[in-house]
């Protein structure tokens, strides 16, 4: 019976990801999870609490399931490749660009305060961004130079401080609350073309921007062998951000989405941990997303944890989602392709003494495009194409006491 329920209700949750999808790097701008045993499980961990780093993430109110005290360090290190095409007055053109290596750190500390119901907890995370860097090319018509762009360059990273407590309610169920100070750094270059300013626009680097939000969550451990999870992240309210250019100061609003998740754990089967998540990102109603044309999201995630000695433990992880950018908005996202849709991931850890683990992930951003039509002055039929896929490797140590 229990197995059963898992099943029908995983079944509910994938196809309510998938309400809607045209199609099946992260979620939109949002990192699909944190450190590399998070990541190594598609970012699945509403209800599987596995590490200090993704329950801090993904539910405040289950850090107190964590079997210890914990203080975990990661560091990820993704590559993207970036292509973009163009089609004008009959001339097409690719060009890649070269981002280079993006580094993001994870560190997740939890204490349980002995004697009490009450668990604290500390996270430090980098939970979204990208880079994208294309040169000149006389070949391709959008890079080309005037009265079209030349070479083009953004950046954005986004870090989160998560201060966390979690109070045990009963056995079964525990709350947690955090509230969220996010950065915010965002270069374009040239800025436009029609949401920011009218025409491209130099634009100089600008500093980190600050914002504040919360997170709460109830975990549910049940007698079934199935947990389950939820997490509410409110939007994180960013102050305006600020360009200089040539003719003054451009100021531009650009906050971070609400989150809704909701998880299934299952632990049944002696040595394995199956957790499924169901997600929605709200860009429809974010600020600078809104302008930028994106549209809010579902997205799910799937991953699987299997020890296999007492010290080699493997995991398995699947993620996917709508993709934000449609093809009717590609012109207002030429400099920002993250159009990726699913990703694949593999990780294991290895305990190299009763206290002390080394983590590892690898994670494929599955190959992606997306076409759209470019709007006048261009001639009529041109278009733009983004293709994007990114490899990630994840490697961290993370220590019990």
């Amino acid at each position: 019976m229990p197995r059963k329920t898992l099943a029908n209700f995983c079944t509910i949750l994938i196809l309510t990801a998938c309400v809607q999808s045209n199609s099946l790097y992260a979620q939109g701008i949002a990192l699909t999870g944190v450190g590399p045993v998070n990541r190594s499980m598609g970012g699945a961990g509403t209800a599987a609490p596995l590490d200090a780093m993704g329950a801090l993430h993904w539910n405040p109110g289950s850090i107190g399931a964590l079997p210890k005290n914990e203080l975990a360090f990661g560091m990820e290190l993704l590559s993207a490749d970036i292509k973009l095409s163009s089609t004008v007055g009959g001339i097409s053109g690719t060009t890649s660009g070269d981002p280079g290596w993006v580094t993001i750190p994870a560190i997740g500390w939890v204490h349980h305060m002995e004697g009490t119901p009450v668990t604290v907890g500390l996270g430090l995370f980098g939970v979204g961004g990208f880079k994208n860097n294309l040169p000149l090319d006389p070949t391709n018509p959008l890079l080309s130079g005037p009265p079209f762009l030349g070479p083009a360059f953004a950046s954005s990273e986004i870090m989160q401080i998560a201060p966390t407590i979690a109070y045990q309610l009963s056995e079964q169920i525990s709350v947690g609350f955090a509230p969220t100070i996010t950065t915010v750094t965002l270069n374009l270059d040239p800025l436009g073309p029609s949401v920011i300013t009218p025409a491209p626009t130099p634009g100089q680097g600008n500093r980190m921007h600050w914002g504040l939000g919360f997170q709460t969550g109830v975990y549910y451990r049940g007698d079934n062998d199935i947990d389950a999870g939820f997490t509410f992240k409110s939007p994180q309210w960013v102050e305006e951000l600020e360009f200089f250019t040539p003719g003054g100061t451009v100021n531009f609003n650009l906050d971070y989405p609400m989150m809704l998740s909701l998880g299934l754990a299952y632990r049944g089967i002696e040595n394995l941990v199956i957790a499924i998540d169901g997600r929605y990102l709200d860009y429809e109603h974010t600020d600078g997303f809104r302008e930028f044309g994106w549209r809010s999201v579902f997205a799910g995630a799937i991953g699987a944890q299997y020890s296999m000695t007492d010290r080699l433990t493997a995991r398995l992880g699947y993620n996917f989602n709508q993709n934000p950018i449609q093809s009717s908005v590609v012109a207002l996202n030429l400099l920002d392709p993250l159009i990726q849709d699913q990703n694949i991931a593999a990780g294991a850890s290895y305990r190299f003494t009763d206290n002390v683990d080394f983590n590892l992930a690898y994670v494929y951003l599955v190959n992606n495009s997306v076409s759209g039509p470019l709007p006048a002055p261009f001639p009529l039929g041109s278009s733009a194409t983004h293709h994007l896929n990114a490899h990630s490797a994840v490697a961290g140590i993370s220590v019990k006491y």
